[in-house]
């Protein structure tokens, strides 16, 4: 009857049975004949094996079996029949081990395994997976948080904090961002103003349209069209890949306006250059300069 436990195949036996138990718990009922058994479940299915190790590598065999018994790790269990056992893994509970006479590498053993079931994890086995979490939200909250107030308190410093930490967009009101935007427009250029839509658009998309709206009652909203003009920026190179929602016809919006006025200044400044061609041009020019060589 081959058996395999682990990668060991123990063809050599001479005997192997079961022991199959239950753990019944008699209680006596006073004055009454006869008991009362409370059933707690079956015990864990004994398999007892005895015969004769031989192979190519039968030390190696013996070692693994004597570590497995040692730390009590569980090894798998197959076999071809074995009366009342149906198991995977086992847990080795005696090994002993005699060696035969006359035969160098021939060892008879007594072996004895146990059902082996994998405990079940632990009720707050998930809990410090979530605690942990729950933790680093809480950090980078309260991280962005005190970003976003160094920010309120140096308006001058918002641009290098969103590159450091951009989930402080998120601390900010609207309004709150477009009065820093405003205090220190003079320091944005058009590139940091695509930038800032980038970034406030990952991090909080729904409040473009209050910070623009903040900008355009505080009249510097065409201010920054025309450095995205001027600079040729292409905001919506900067919000590619963005859900933006709503938001997206706003910054369609912006980036359309600069465009034109990008166009409008190169037409204008094509006119002027021919302006100031013409300005210098003498239509006489051709026969002073023939007047002039007829005198030398």
């Amino acid at each position: 009857m081959p058996v395999r436990i682990g990668k060991i195949e123990l063809i050599g036996l001479t005997n192997i049975y079961t022991e199959d138990a239950r753990n019944l718990v008699q209680q006596r009922v006073p004055g009454q004949a006869g008991s009362v058994f409370q059933d707690l479940g079956r015990e864990p299915v004994t398999i007892v094996m005895e015969g004769i190790l031989l192979g190519e590598d039968t030390l190696g065999a013996l070692e693994q079996l004597r570590t497995a018994q040692m730390k009590a790790t569980p090894m798998s269990f197959a076999a071809d029949a074995v009366a009342g056992a149906d198991l995977t893994d086992v847990l080795i509970a005696d090994f002993q081990v005699r060696q035969l006479a006359g035969h160098e590498s021939r060892y008879s053993f007594f072996l004895k395994v146990k059902e082996y079931v994998e405990p079940p994890p632990a009720e707050d086995a998930g809990a410090a997976a979530v605690n942990e979490a729950v933790a680093e939200d809480a950090a980078s909250w309260a991280e962005g948080s005190v970003a976003a107030a160094g920010v309120l308190q140096d308006p001058d410093s918002l641009m290098d904090a969103v590159e450091s930490n951009p989930e402080l967009l998120g601390h900010l009101s609207p309004d709150e961002l477009g009065s820093v935007v405003n205090q220190t427009k003079g320091n944005l250029s058009g590139k940091n103003f695509g930038t800032l839509l980038g970034s406030l658009g990952k991090v909080n998309p729904e409040a473009i349209g209050g910070f623009v709206n903040s900008l355009k009652q505080a009249g510097s909203l065409g201010e920054f069209i025309q450095k995205l003009a001027t600079e040729g920026v292409n905001v919506l190179q900067l919000v590619k890949g963005l859900n933006l929602g709503a938001a997206l016809k706003l910054i369609k919006a912006i980036a359309g306006a600069g465009d034109f006025l990008s166009k409008l200044q190169n037409v204008v400044d094509k006119a002027k250059a021919v302006g100031d061609s013409v300005g210098d041009f003498d239509p006489l020019g051709p026969i002073k300069a023939l007047e002039e060589e007829m005198k030398s």
